[in-house]
């Protein structure tokens, strides 16, 4: 019989030292205060082209190395591993899932007999036969990202749903898919941030706007920046821009070369944090489509607590969300909303921000995630 929180195992859609870090990494960490949990890195479910970053990648797996993202990131809590799994990244073939089944089947994986399979990828190789219990976590429409195969992913994700004892929802496009494949106790977890670090960031603010995260061209219109910038306002971007075939979008190369745009790179949390409070609105520039129909990005979050105001097209996910200072608009609007939102708000402005985002953190959801977890034991 277990005591305490049972291990968990976390089957992630991302490698633990990503550039930048979602919500896979931040549950695993925050499981790992009271549990032991083991990170299994992506299995590489994007079929890999002959770019020189997918080629690295899939050397650094074939030869058992980890490593590849640029994350500076608080130090790994001594409860978590990290298992880099090899599989052979060609999702849709049988044979290459054949192959696969048996060695994912090889993986040394601690306690799953007894512990929690949670899970973000739809394909799981069969881990959720050796695990006491099972939490299917489901994020994004993986399904409809290039490159994926889309219909063994969405075969798998059935059977998942059938076996699952727990499927949560990162959005509510999300939900409505999950509900769709027959799944009705779909519990709706929308992304959070580390709203207390941005928060507590207190540098100087001036008018200018902000963009974190990656230049993914499923996802940011290129079109919605430079739409910003050439209206006047200064920009930041604090992110990488060449991963995710970001570089194959020509405007990537205008939009960094633009006199009013400044680039950070990739940033340790607490610079990040102090970068974005320097600013005054931050961006939400996605693209609408079938991906980002089950998006939810957690940098709404990371914006209001540091006092940001928040421009976003209209996103499904959003659509349902009021705070003050969100404005959803449509993209022939989005230039002239950001600047109009781009003064330094008064203080009693702030704190409403903050309050705000206050709920929306990951120690809330990191409780309710060892409350789930604990719930399997009860």
């Amino acid at each position: 019989m277990t005591l305490g929180t049972p291990p968990v195992v976390v089957l992630s859609t991302a490698d633990f030292d990503s550039a930048v870090w979602t919500n896979k990494q931040h549950l695993a960490v925050g499981l790992a205060r009271h549990a032991d949990v083991t990170y299994v890195e992506s299995f590489g479910l994007r079929a890999p082209t002959v770019s020189g970053a997918d080629l690295r990648r899939v050397a650094r797996r074939a030869a058992g190395r980890r490593g590849g993202g640029q994350r500076t990131a608080p130090s790994r809590p001594d409860r978590l591993r990290v298992v880099s799994p090899r599989v052979v990244p060609f999702h849709g073939a049988a044979a290459a899932r054949r192959l696969n089944a048996q060695l994912v089947r090889r993986l040394d994986l601690p306690g799953l007999d007894e512990g929690v399979l949670w899970t973000f990828s739809p394909m799981t190789y069969g881990l959720e036969h050796r695990a006491r219990h099972v939490v299917y976590h489901s994020v994004d429409l993986l399904h409809t990202q290039p490159r994926v195969p889309a219909a063994a992913l969405l075969d798998a994700e059935r059977h998942l749903l059938r076996v699952a004892d727990r499927v949560v929802a990162s959005s509510t496009g999300v939900a409505a898919h999950l509900r769709a494949q027959g799944r009705d106790d779909v519990l709706l977890w929308e992304n959070v941030a580390d709203v207390e670090l941005f928060a507590g960031a207190a540098v100087p603010r001036r008018p200018r706007a902000v963009f974190a995260g990656n230049l993914t061209p499923t996802k940011v219109d290129v079109g919605l920046l430079l739409d910003v910038v050439d209206r006047g306002l200064e920009l930041v971007l604090a992110g990488p821009h060449e991963i995710d075939g970001a570089g194959r979008d020509g405007r990537v190369g205008v939009l960094l070369s633009h006199p009013r745009v400044t680039t950070v790179g990739n940033l340790p949390p607490d610079r990040l944090a102090e970068v974005v409070a320097g600013c005054t609105v931050g961006l939400v520039p996605y693209a609408l489509n079938d991906y980002t129909a089950g998006v939810f990005p957690l940098k709404v979050y990371e914006y209001l607590a540091a006092g940001l105001a928040v421009v976003s097209t209209p996103l499904a996910s959003l659509r349902e969300t009021t705070a003050p200072g969100l404005s959803l608009v449509e993209a022939s609007r989005f230039g002239a909303a950001a600047v109009a939102a781009s003064g330094v708000p008064d203080p009693v402005v702030l704190a409403d921000r903050r309050a705000a985002a206050a709920s929306h953190s990951w120690t809330a959801r990191v409780a309710d995630a060892v409350a789930l977890v604990d719930g399997f034991g009860a």
